[in-house]
Parts: C-alpha cells; sequence; structure tokens
C-alpha cells in the first residue's frame, strides 16, 4: 500500500540525457557491472570516487571496450553532474590549453566521478537495449507488469518516439529492474559466489544516496522534490523501508518492497506536461496543415532538470523566441516541417525528433542537442554535445567541446563551423558555461550497432563510416538572425575556422570586382533597365529553387482574417496574431513591427521583401547627379550615373549641383585631378555650399559602398610608411591635438573611405582616399603633406 501523500518516481534527465539511444555493448551487461562492483570496492583508488585512469584500466582493459568508448560514457555522466557555469569555463579554458594526447590524458586523470552513481549510470544504458521478442514483433510482449493505456498515454507514446523521453517507458524499466540496481549497491561481503545478493543482506545509507541520480519524490502534491534517501528515513516510509537509525542501512528486500509500493509516473515528465501543461499560443494554424500546432510547458510548475517545453506540428511558419520560460528548460520539437524556429535562450537539452525541411537556430544548449528521424534539416548550435541518429541530408553547424555522435542509420550528413551570431549569444554561453575553445565539430565519433566504427573501414561493408562530409568551404556562406535584442555580441564567437573564412573573403572580393565590372561598363538607361530586371528574375529564380523564398515570407506575420467579434463590430483594420512569442507585432501602413512587452523594436522591415528590393542589395547602387552651369539649378545643365572622366566639354562651368542618388567626388580638371568635392545626396544651388574655389569642374566618380564596412587606415609622418606610425578608426577634428602632427606624408587604407581636410575641423581642401596605398601626397592629389582633420565617409 502506497505511503499516504509520498510518492517517488524515476528522475527524468539520467534517461533523457543519459542513455545514449543505441543498444549498449554486451559488456555492460548486469554479469560484468556486477564484477566492476566488487572491483572498485575492493581496490584503492575506485571508491568512493572514481577517476580517469582507473575506470579507463576497468574499461579497456577489463571489459575491453576501445577507449574512445570509454571516455563517451564517463564525458557524458560528467555532463549531468551539477558543475556551475564557472567550473565548466574554468575546465574549457584547461583543454584549450593541451596541445598533445598526453597533455589532453593529464588533464582528464583530474576528473573523477561518484562510483555508485556512475554504476548505476552504466546500467541505465540497458534502457535502449533491443530484445529478441522486440526485434522479432516490434513491441514487447504484455506482462504482468504493464497496464492498458490510458489516452493520454497514447498520446505521449505517439509524441514521445523513443524510450529517453518517454517516461512511462523510465517508469516501467525502474520497475523491472530496481532488484538488480538495487544489487550493484550491495556491498561484497553480502553477496553469494555468483554475485548475487543474500536474502538477509543490508543496503547503508551511503549507497542509497546513490539512488538519488534515479529516483526522486516528494511528501506530498504541493511539498517540495526531495532526493529519494531523504524520503526514506523520514516519517511513515522510514518504518516501511526498515531504515535502522543505529546502522544507518536498509534491509534489501524490505527497501525493495517499500520502493515498488510507491512508485509513481514523473507528475513533471511528458504525459503530464501534455495533459496537463500550460498551452502557448506561440504558433499558428497554418492552411494546409494536417494537425493543429501544439506547444506546451511545465516550467511554470516543474523543478530543475524537469522543465520542459513541448513544441509540436510546427508548420509552413517562423516561430522566434527569446524567453525566461525556455532557460534551463529541455526543449522537445517533434514532427515540425517546413519551419523556421528560432529559440534564443540558453537551454538545458534540445531533441528534434521526425521533423522535415526546417531551419532550427538554438540559443546555447547546457547539454546535448539530438537529432533524430529527421530530413532535410538545418541546426545551428552551440552545445555540450551534438548526436545525431536516422537521420538523413541534414546539416548541423555547432560550436561544441566534444566530438559530436553519429549514431546509427545516418545517410547524407553535413557537418559544418558554427556560424551565426545574436546580440546577447555570449551572455547567453557564459550562463551556459560554454566557451568558443575547445571546439571538435568536425572530428566526429562513429558509434554503430557493433560498436565505434572506424572511419577508414570499407564504406560498402560499413554504411555508418560514410554517413557524413564536412561542409565544403566554398558550399560555406554566414547565416544571419533576422531579430534584434539588447546585447554586444556582433560577431560568431571565437571566429570561423581559417578556410571557410578565407572563402568568404574571397567571395566579398569576387562580388566586388563584379560590381566595379558593371559600373565600369558604361550602360545606357535602356541596357541599364534590362539588366536590373534580367537581375531580379534570376534571383527571384534562386530564391524559389532554394527555398529561401518561403524562409522571407514566413518572416511576415499573417494577418487574421476579417470577422465579426461577439458585440457585431469588426475588429480594427490590420490586427494581426504573433507567431514570435514574446514579440508583439503591430502593421502600420506598409510596414511590419515587431515590439516585445515593453515597446522595443526587434524587427522592422518592409511587409513584402520583393525580388526588386532584395536584388538592390546585390547589385551596384545606381547614383545620379545633374551639374549645372548656372546657379539654383538654371541653365545648361549635364546628368552623370556613371564614372566621367571629362565632361567639361559639355558644360563650361558649373555653379550648382543636384545629387540625386549615391555619393559622388567631383573634381576641378579632368581625369579626376586637381581640386577634389566630396558631395552626398542633396541639392548645392551654389559653389560655395560644396567649398568650392570657383566655377570649375571637369571630372567625377561615384563612390561605390559595401554593406558591413569596417573603417581602419594608418598614418605616417614620412614618405614611403617611414617615421612614426598611428592607427586610426574612428574621426579626428585635430589632428594637431590627437597626434602632435602637422602633416601626413603616406598612409594606408586598410577600410573604409576617408576624406582629408588641409585644416582643422574638416575644413579647407579635400581629399578623397579609398582602399589603397599611398605612398606620397601625390598619390592623394595633395600638393603638400598638410592634413589637420580628417573623418570617415559615410553612406
Amino acid at each position: 500500500m502506497e505511503a499516504e501523500g509520498v510518492s517517488i518516481w524515476p528522475r527524468m534527465e539520467p534517461f533523457l540525457l543519459g542513455a545514449l539511444q543505441v543498444a549498449p555493448s554486451s559488456k555492460l551487461s548486469l554479469h560484468y557491472l556486477r564484477k566492476m562492483a566488487t572491483y572498485v570496492r575492493t581496490r584503492d583508488g575506485c571508491f568512493p570516487g572514481l577517476g580517469w585512469p582507473m575506470w579507463r584500466h576497468i574499461a579497456c582493459g577489463k571489459l575491453q571496450l576501445p577507449e574512445d568508448l570509454a571516455w563517451l560514457y564517463f564525458e557524458t555522466f560528467d555532463l549531468l553532474v551539477g558543475h556551475t557555469a564557472e567550473e565548466r569555463l574554468e575546465w574549457a579554458e584547461y583543454l584549450s590549453q593541451c596541445s598533445s594526447k598526453s597533455e589532453l590524458d593529464q588533464q582528464r586523470s583530474k576528473l573523477s566521478v561518484d562510483t555508485l552513481q556512475f554504476l548505476l549510470f552504466l546500467y541505465i544504458q540497458q534502457l535502449n537495449r533491443v530484445s529478441l521478442r522486440t526485434s522479432l514483433i516490434g513491441e514487447e510482449w504484455p506482462s504482468h507488469r504493464t497496464r492498458s493505456p490510458s489516452p493520454s498515454d497514447r498520446e505521449a507514446k505517439t509524441s514521445s518516439q523513443n524510450k529517453n523521453w518517454d517516461d512511462q517507458a523510465h517508469l516501467s524499466f525502474v520497475q523491472s529492474h530496481l532488484g538488480e540496481i538495487l544489487e550493484l549497491l550491495v556491498e561484497p561481503g553480502q553477496l553469494s559466489q555468483s554475485g548475487q545478493a543474500l536474502r538477509d543482506c543490508q543496503i547503508s545509507l551511503e549507497a542509497v544516496r546513490s539512488l538519488g541520480l534515479l529516483l526522486e519524490g516528494s511528501l506530498g502534491r504541493a511539498r517540495a522534490v526531495q532526493p529519494v534517501h531523504r524520503l526514506l528515513t523520514k516519517g511513515l516510509l522510514q518504518t516501511q523501508a526498515g531504515y535502522s537509525a543505529l546502522s544507518h542501512s536498509f534491509p534489501l528486500h524490505q527497501l525493495l518492497s517499500c520502493l515498488q509500493q510507491n512508485l509513481i509516473l514523473n507528475p513533471f515528465g511528458i504525459t503530464a506536461c501534455l495533459r496537463s501543461g500550460k498551452k502557448l499560443a506561440w504558433a499558428q494554424q497554418v492552411e494546409g496543415a494536417m494537425k493543429r500546432a501544439k506547444i506546451a510547458r511545465n516550467t511554470h510548475t516543474a523543478p530543475p532538470g524537469s522543465k520542459m517545453v513541448l513544441m509540436s506540428q510546427v508548420f509552413k511558419q517562423t516561430l522566434a523566441k527569446t524567453s525566461d520560460k525556455l532557460n534551463g528548460a529541455n526543449i522537445k520539437i517533434h514532427r515540425c516541417s517546413d519551419a523556421f524556429i528560432y529559440l534564443l535562450s540558453p537551454l538545458r537539452s534540445v531533441s528534434l525528433d521526425k521533423c522535415r525541411d526546417s531551419l532550427v537556430v538554438l540559443g546555447p544548449v547546457e547539454t546535448s542537442v539530438h537529432v533524430h528521424s529527421c530530413h532535410n534539416v538545418r541546426v545551428v548550435c552551440v552545445a555540450g554535445r551534438v548526436a545525431v541518429s536516422a537521420s538523413s541530408r541534414c546539416t548541423i553547424h555547432a560550436l561544441t567541446p566534444t566530438r559530436p555522435l553519429l549514431l546509427p542509420g545516418n545517410m547524407d550528413l553535413t557537418l559544418g563551423p558554427f556560424h551565426t551570431f545574436y546580440p546577447s549569444l555570449e551572455d547567453h554561453m557564459a550562463s551556459a558555461g560554454l566557451a568558443v575553445v575547445p571546439s571538435a565539430w568536425d572530428g566526429p565519433l562513429l558509434l554503430g550497432a557493433e560498436g565505434l566504427v572506424n572511419p577508414s573501414l570499407n564504406m560498402t561493408s560499413n554504411p555508418d563510416a560514410a554517413c557524413y562530409r564536412l561542409l565544403p568551404p566554398a558550399e560555406f556562406h554566414l547565416l544571419v538572425v533576422p531579430f534584434q535584442t539588447e546585447g554586444d555580441t556582433c560577431e560568431v564567437p571565437g571566429g570561423l575556422p581559417a578556410p571557410y573564412q578565407a572563402a568568404l573573403d574571397e567571395r566579398r572580393r569576387r562580388i566586388e570586382n563584379w560590381q566595379k565590372t558593371v559600373m565600369e561598363s558604361r550602360l545606357n538607361k535602356e541596357q541599364k533597365r534590362q539588366f536590373q530586371e534580367l537581375v531580379e528574375v534570376k534571383f527571384h529564380e534562386w530564391l524559389q529553387e532554394t527555398g529561401n523564398r518561403q524562409e522571407l515570407d514566413s518572416l511576415i506575420p499573417p494577418t487574421v482574417p476579417p470577422s465579426r467579434t461577439p458585440t457585431g463590430r469588426r475588429p480594427r483594420c490590420g490586427s494581426t496574431r504573433p507567431n514570435t512569442g514574446n514579440i508583439k507585432v503591430e502593421r502600420r501602413g506598409g510596414t511590419v513591427q515587431h515590439r516585445d512587452r515593453r515597446g522595443n523594436n526587434l524587427l522592422h522591415r518592409h511587409r513584402s521583401p520583393s525580388p526588386r528590393s532584395i536584388a538592390r542589395c546585390i547589385t551596384p547602387t545606381m547614383g545620379r547627379i545633374v551639374f549645372y552651369e548656372d546657379k539654383n539649378f538654371q541653365g545648361r545643365r549635364y546628368e552623370c550615373d556613371s564614372d566621367c572622366s571629362d565632361f567639361h566639354a559639355y558644360l563650361s562651368r558649373c555653379n550648382s549641383i543636384r545629387v540625386e542618388s549615391g555619393a559622388w567626388v567631383v573634381y576641378e580638371r579632368p581625369n579626376y585631378v586637381g581640386y577634389q568635392y566630396v558631395l552626398t545626396r542633396g541639392e548645392y544651388p551654389e559653389h560655395q555650399r560644396w567649398m568650392g574655389l570657383d566655377d570649375r569642374l571637369s571630372s567625377c566618380k561615384m563612390i561605390h559602398f559595401t554593406s558591413g564596412t569596417t573603417y581602419k587606415m594608418q598614418l605616417y609622418d614620412k614618405a614611403d610608411f617611414g617615421g612614426q606610425a598611428f592607427e586610426a578608426t574612428e574621426d579626428c577634428p585635430l589632428l594637431l591635438e590627437k597626434f602632435r602632427w602637422r602633416e601626413v606624408n603616406s598612409c594606408k587604407v586598410f577600410d573604409g573611405w576617408w576624406v582629408f581636410y588641409e585644416n582643422p575641423n574638416y575644413r579647407g581642401r579635400q581629399y578623397f582616399l579609398e582602399k589603397g596605398e599611398y605612398r606620397k601626397p601625390g598619390d592623394w592629389g595633395g600638393a603638400s603633406p598638410m592634413v589637420q582633420s580628417f573623418r570617415r565617409f559615410t553612406e
């Protein structure tokens, strides 16, 4: 009979995060674990803490396991331990300083784990063991321990396609194997020669403490959750379990009976969350979906480690969320299709199950990300571990300190470096205890049905060895998170691997060269119009073929169809339903604004990003400037929409200018020499407005801006880059005050566009400088080295 008000249940995390989703090695059967339990208690340095050197000796020397597999179990168990973020960051720093295997082994030797809890961890690997009858008929035969599933159980079974999430499977496993679990905790002196526990044996309180890895409970529904050993030493359970305060021990069979009578389904598991969890309206029902999207959570009631958010059937939409409800939660994303999901918060764990044709971008995941039975899914994450099983054509962009774990059944996987950021990413990484080094994304560990797989083996006989490839640098692109949040992160943490950075730089150079070629082609107006239309058509085709058009369209929240309220009134025109969590959506005119509950604008963009507007981002800007012979835009005029080396023959003088688009440098004499004047969009009704000395102008150049440009140049007080040097990244209104210089004799412009001025405070003769080397003042058009101020020139 269950003790009044007392409940005990299996903890979720050991099964969810600790049990590898592959059949365990036969060397981890109960027979060998019994031998190991006796061995560790009779050898020095093995009990109560088990260090890596001794476990490696047992695993590799006694159990004949590969060293990589031994470390995998040891490392996985360590992920479950409640280390602080500071401890994890400190450990990452130590590992990053190891330059050889010997140094790495020396560092690993400092790790130790609780011996008995590690034994229980190894035992629960049997959760995913496939028995003979299961392999023949697909499900376990009915037994007296199983019961008919309720509708909520069947719903949970449908949503939970693997045992790691199935709380009913956790309960059945513990009920069926509780006796063997307790036998592993019995001291060697109370075991028979066959290794089995004697009938009258006792289990010490210290040994029962280790059961806290698997079991927890409470004294009532509203009471705090406690480890199982505390419940067994108090109140009614103390008598029922037979606890002796004198010997600090429990009779084995009495303890077993007590636990079996009080075991219940986890009240914070997936079944309870589906049945009574809080439903969230983060996703919308989309026309064409077979089932309604469901999102539920228990984060408002569950203790740490049991918090979960379940997402199912998100279809053809963008779901973006950064929320305290996600912090430290275990996330399950189930059967989502054609979706773009952004969960930009520090998370405990993430599982993707049976998703298709989707993009999932995650905040830092403290423990593991597991992709199971997915097809054509892109996952972008920073995580303690990444595991993939039974998936095809998936791409994983990861920053992880552990080797990605590729389990059986995968096909056509692609592994690439982490390639995105959002403003608060580094703060979230620090809170999760994740650093940028070490990064092991490109060294996966292949774990097949028969154990570790060597990638160098024959791929025909061993298909698991050919299941993945590393992303070629030529196919690499950065991912832009299309939402704004507060924070300081402005680049990919830790940077990109050298080959991928070089590929991006080369692609950027090709784009700049292409833009320059287009600008120098001297197309007339009709040719420019035809060229623009051709670019837009080709770009639209590319958007459709790659699926990027759908992603762009999904960023726009759909409007609610007009309907009448109960009062008979129509809702206000343009109202929308949010599909981005705490992001509030407002529609004003042709603009969509996403605001949080405080009114902060998180996303601002035009309602429909047409191919024309997007094509302008990659097509060189077509500028336009008009020169007039007389003041106030009177008299003869000359129009330019590209560089012109000499227009003096068409216009003998120039007294007013109208810049309709773009930015320009105009020159006093032909072929871009003489006095220079830098002009931006606007009207200049007389030559004094552009600080011109007279009405003589003869040539002009358009300035070609590119997005995301930084500004940096090096100044020298001697010609040919000699003498003292200073680096500049900001405007300088007075060179003498900042550098104690009165002149600049040479300079190197690394990035951006700059303007030199002969006088302080950006006055006097101007000199325009773009990226390049200037060995003497004449190279930038200067008659002397006199430069008293300079500033960046922006679009």
